[in-house]
């Protein structure tokens, strides 16, 4: 699995669809000062729901003080008295931006703020959906009468796209059963066409140390094999472990234990 994030992998589209006020009909007039109030007033709102996204943001961040925005833009959804601020930040630290959507409700006292964050595989696919669905004016489930919202069809995800590195904590050690079957199985022979970039790791399961990069289109021999699609590859013996889902498995193999 390759290293590089895909923290811009729908915002350089759908972040840049900013909002944009209706022009006045033609042949009607406004008054100045009630359209400055107005658009103050709009001004002050937008930022009033950007401010409480980026603070939701900035609660889980790993280093608060250095935390960075880009991008952030407000669109207001189908649904009454409901925001979505779209936008990438430095969650992780450093100098990797992260997107998130934050689904802001104005209803109330307090505005009621619902989080998505793009930090790990899983979180990354939500992240993906509600960019599709709500970051432009309009967006969002539209609402039948009573509040309930209109089920919509989950858009395909893009394909071709590079995994993203999981980021936290380790997950808990498997019980015995299950690391006793996790041993490395012997293959009959085989090889695997890399489709993409792939770390070549010192372990299977994502959490090894990356040997190196197994490049596009180059060839290497299977000498073994993993639970969760892992196989154990190198080019005459073997020297560490890739994911099959970035390539092609050609040849006499033994089928991987899922």
């Amino acid at each position: 699995m390759t290293i590089v994030l895909r923290q811009g992998f729908l915002l350089a589209g759908l972040l840049a669809l900013g909002g944009c006020w209706e022009d006045t009909p033609k042949g009607q007039s406004i008054n100045p000062l009630a359209a400055n109030a107005q658009g103050a007033g709009a001004a002050a709102g937008s930022a009033r729901i950007r401010a409480a996204a980026e603070e939701r943001v900035r609660g889980i961040a790993r280093e608060q003080d250095g935390l960075r925005f880009r991008a952030v833009e407000v669109h207001r959804q189908v649904a009454p008295n409901t925001y979505a601020v779209c936008g990438q930040a430095t969650v992780s630290g450093g100098a990797i931006f992260i997107p998130f959507v934050s689904v802001v409700k104005t209803g109330g006292e307090a505005l009621e703020v619902e989080q998505f964050v793009g930090r790990t595989n899983l979180e990354a696919t939500r992240v993906y959906v509600e960019l599709v669905n709500r970051c432009f004016d309009g967006g969002g489930p539209a609402m039948r009468a009573g509040g309930v919202p209109v089920g919509q069809p989950t858009p395909p995800l893009p394909m071709g796209l590079p995994i993203l590195e999981q980021v936290g904590e380790a997950p808990p050690p498997a019980p015995e059963l299950v690391s006793a079957s996790a041993a490395p199985r012997p293959m009959a022979g085989g090889t695997l066409v890399m489709r993409q970039n792939g770390n070549l790791r010192s372990t299977p399961g994502g959490g090894g140390g990356v040997l190196r990069v197994a490049r596009p289109g180059s060839t290497l021999t299977i000498f073994g094999t993993a639970p969760g699609g892992w196989y154990q590859v190198g080019d005459t013996a073997p020297e560490g472990w890739i994911h099959g889902s970035l390539g092609s498995v050609q040849g006499n193999t033994l089928a991987v234990a899922q």
